[in-house]
């Protein structure tokens, strides 16, 4: 008995030989192994951790920063025999936080999710051991982020150092749900961040809300900037997706990039340097967020408790590439 137990358990404590001939005979018997319940009451562990996110499950893979984080969160795990569960966003934020609730996991991930999200409250109750990046800032748990704020502002400080004078920005939502207040810091740091950078050049009258985080929407926007009587010669854009929207829609018009527009894009995906121009843009560690948040996480689910509040903070830089120079006339 002890053999078969270890077979499936612990196969690295028996033989290759007696191994096989244990799964050989419980596949004639048609024994499929140890219930995964048991083994959970057991040991106390489920053997999983979730990934709590802001928008829908579809959005995941699609969005470019996505699968760069979960690559992250997957190397940080690589030593740990886990799974990983997936928890998106819904419109019906109760069965989502009730999903928190029920799952079996040892430990979660909140991944740039806004502030007063229930789901967040949900997690917390359960008091296992959790890790925020990026928002919601000044979370009771361990934090992984950058200074979003600063970042925001070099690439707004670089467009004003090249003269620009009519700044376009096209920004993520800052409310997930008015009523509800589900607010993104993210969001509004960067907004802040860019009024700093520009200084008198700050126009809120040429912010444009782009949702989702995708071309389409702000290829929309820019058209619409670029039509105005009085159009920016210069974009600053929340994400290198949004860049892209922009570059199609001076495309469109037949507005060269960068001799009549400049365009500043943030991430430094792969969607940045293939871009037509190549995109400036601000580069983050979006996989060494991933790879150190869940390994705090398995650090902790190790030690069965929660860590105390930490927070690292990491580098961002400005790249500087084709897509920007001096306004015309300059």
């Amino acid at each position: 008995m002890g053999s078969a137990s270890q077979a499936f358990g612990r196969p690295e404590l028996v033989s290759e030989e007696v191994r096989k001939r244990v799964l050989a005979a419980a596949e004639e018997l048609g024994y499929p192994g140890p219930d995964p319940v048991a083994r959970r009451l057991r040991t106390g562990r489920a053997g999983a951790i979730g990934v709590i996110f802001a928008e829908r499950l579809g959005y995941q893979f699609t969005d470019p920063t996505a699968p760069a984080f979960l690559r992250g969160v997957a190397r940080g795990m690589e030593e740990a025999p886990s799974g990983l569960l997936l928890v998106p966003d819904s419109r019906y934020r109760e069965e989502a936080a009730r999903m928190v609730r029920e799952a079996a996991v040892d430990g979660f991930i909140i991944y740039s999710t806004p502030r007063n999200d229930p789901r967040i409250e949900a997690a917390l109750a359960r008091r296992l051991p959790i890790v925020t990046v990026d928002q919601p800032r000044g979370a009771q748990t361990p934090f992984v982020g950058i200074d979003d704020r600063g970042a925001a502002r070099s690439a707004a400080e670089h467009l004003r150092e090249l003269g620009h004078e009519r700044v376009g920005v096209l920004s993520f939502v800052t409310t997930l749900d008015p009523g509800a207040a589900l607010e993104l810091d993210l969001t509004v740091e960067r907004i802040q961040g860019y009024e700093e950078g520009l200084g008198p050049a700050w126009d809120p009258g040429l912010v444009r809300v782009c949702r989702p985080n995708a071309p389409e929407p702000a290829r929309e926007a820019t058209l619409e900037l670029l039509l105005l009587p009085s159009p920016p010669t210069a974009i600053l854009a929340m994400s290198d997706i949004l860049a892209i929207g922009a570059l199609e829609a001076a495309a469109e018009l037949g507005i060269k990039v960068p001799e009549q527009l400049s365009v500043v894009g943030f991430d430094d995906g792969p969607a940045a340097e293939h871009a037509a121009p190549p995109l400036t843009t601000v580069a983050q560690p979006n996989e060494e967020k991933g790879r150190l948040a869940a390994r705090w996480l398995m650090d902790d689910i190790e030690r069965g408790t929660p860590s105390t509040r930490r927070e690292t903070i990491l580098p961002t830089e400005l790249v500087v590439r084709e897509s920007t120079t001096a306004p015309p006339g300059r």
